[in-house]
């Protein structure tokens, strides 16, 4: 077990997952990657989550899937009717749920899968094993309706284990009232909240919010999600959700230029601000109630900060999140594209020792909370399109669970071979003494090597892509001080100095553009008049 900042785990390659992933391969810290099964039964899924889980994916399994289903609950409902007829509505239409996905469960060798791919199979196999798991693999969607269903089996998983963790709690209460002797085990938490799913955008947490629901509760009463109607308003399009009839013609052109992914991505409320507590019973699911009383907080890192800052001004603590089991963390590169500072701050105030007692019965508490080993006992999950050095880093170093640790080892086949016109890619290797020194390393090779090249040639439409801001501005300061003709384009400049500035290059009234990957990767600019040398 690695400890927090210790040296890097030893990874073991284990080619399991070919069939799964083309072009990967799994390395763990320690035993082989779990078998994957077919069937949600083979894994421990609650008879009632399999129904649901099914249903909201009867479009992908494909409707001879779901014939075969309904056929085989049918001749097996009349072989051995179900016994709840005496109880009340409630209970029967639960127990022919429960039925309905016990008959799934037995014969699975004639059935189909309940996954639709093979990497949904993968992923819920390792995330149901509780290893920690990075995914630097997961694809951009070129739909905002586009399904995902690596991050459906994540979801699947954590509703999983809010509900096998409920059901133990409640059956040891069971036994306690029926038993006054009856000594409870240690089953429970500082605090109640267990999962906290981290995401970078509103518009990405309505699409898991409500998933979560298809996969939790149907909504078979009025009352049956509370706090609905509130959430679409709160995480739906809103001020910064733009409107298809709002966009003037150019805009739309504009819009209709970028790529698919990218409109994708940005399609809805692009807000990063905001949190919300969900608190799941048998019969119902309540949104943005108390963090201390929800079962599951979606949040994104700014939200989280911002929280953390707002309780220790005010005399209080993070306690809420001391009792963290499952921290999934989707769109990590998206993440990246954000201030990573907060994702720092958040990852390291989870699984603190709270320092209110909150209701909890002290003798119930589980023993690795009491002596503050609750991270190793935590699983962290990480999905993101590609891996970067900071993810790395955060993967190895704040994520400790005692189970080990696998990721997908991916193998990229490159994009410079697709570039419409022939252009010569240069690599300079960059002598650095040390990570933190990199910046500085940069910064002094572009001052002896890359502007005295710029400065000798004398020609205009030269791009310098700069990746983040702090070297965004130490570069617009340099350049100011030695008279270059230029503009500098970055994620905080105002939308009509971005015009005349594009404008000015194009021209050749500015010899040189300064350019962040993050304005960038927001907005997709056309930059027009750069040449090739």
């Amino acid at each position: 077990m690695q400890g927090h900042g210790g040296s890097a785990p030893a990874w073991i390659e284990d080619s399991h997952a070919h069939s799964a992933w083309p072009n990967a391969s799994w390395v763990t810290t320690g035993p082989s990657v779990a078998q994957a099964y077919d069937r949600l039964g083979n894994y421990g899924v609650k008879a009632r989550l399999q129904t649901l889980w099914r249903d909201a994916h009867s479009t992908l399994l494909g409707a001879d899937k779901q014939a075969q289903r309904q056929n085989t609950f049918h001749t097996k409902k009349k072989a051995k009717p179900c016994k709840a007829a005496q109880t009340d509505a409630k209970t029967d239409a639960a127990a022919s749920e429960d039925a309905l996905a016990s008959s799934h469960m037995t014969n699975a060798s004639e059935q189909p899968s309940d996954f639709v791919n093979a990497q949904q199979q993968a992923a819920f196999a390792v995330c149901n094993s509780y290893v920690d798991l990075f995914l630097p693999n997961q694809p951009y969607p070129v739909r905002s309706d586009a399904e995902d269903p690596v991050l459906d089996a994540c979801l699947l998983h954590c509703i999983n284990h809010c509900s096998k963790t409920a059901e133990l709690i409640k059956k040891t209460n069971q036994q306690a009232k029926a038993d006054p002797d009856f000594e409870a085990p240690r089953d429970q938490g500082f605090t109640r909240p267990k999962v906290l799913i981290l995401l970078p955008m509103r518009n990405m947490a309505l699409k898991t919010i409500l998933r979560l629901l298809q996969f939790t509760q149907k909504e078979t009463r009025a009352d049956s999600i509370q706090g609905k109607h509130r959430f679409l308003e709160d995480f739906g399009p809103g001020q910064d959700g733009v409107d298809e009839e709002e966009l003037t013609e150019r805009g739309k052109r504009v819009k209709q230029q970028q790529p698919a992914e990218h409109q994708a991505l940005f399609d809805g409320n692009c807000d990063d601000h905001f949190r919300i507590g969900m608190k799941i019973t048998r019969g119902s699911v309540r949104l943005y109630s108390d963090f201390y009383e929800s079962d599951i907080i979606v949040a994104s890192p700014l939200a989280l900060a911002t929280k953390l800052i707002e309780d220790e001004e005010e005399g209080g603590a993070a306690d809420f999140l001391s009792s963290i089991e499952v921290l999934l963390v989707n769109r990590l590169d998206v993440l990246h594209m954000q201030n990573w500072a907060h994702m720092t701050t958040v990852l390291e105030a989870v699984n603190q020792v709270p320092k209110g007692q909150h209701g909890v019965d002290i003798m119930r508490v589980r023993e690795w909370y009491l002596s503050g080993n609750a991270k190793q006992h935590r699983q962290t999950i990480l999905l993101s399109s590609f891996a970067t050095a900071e993810a790395n880093a955060l993967f190895n170093r704040m994520c400790v669970n005692h189970a080990g640790k696998a990721r997908l080892k991916v193998s990229y086949k490159g994009v410079l071979g697709h570039t419409l016109s022939p252009v010569r890619q240069i690599f300079e290797r960059i002598a650095s003494p040390s990570a933190t020194a990199d910046a500085e390393a940069r910064f002094q090779h572009f001052k002896k090597h890359v502007w005295l090249s710029i400065k000798e040639s004398g020609s205009s439409g030269q791009l310098v892509f700069v990746r983040s801001y702090f070297d965004f501005v130490r570069l617009r300061n340099f350049l100011k001080e030695e008279g270059a003709s230029f503009v500098g384009l970055c994620e905080y400049t105002k939308y009509s100095d971005v015009s005349r500035g594009r404008s000015n290059f194009f021209h050749g009234r500015r010899r040189i553009m300064l350019y962040t990957e993050r304005a960038h990767f927001y907005h997709r600019y056309r930059l027009r008049g750069i040449k090739v040398s």
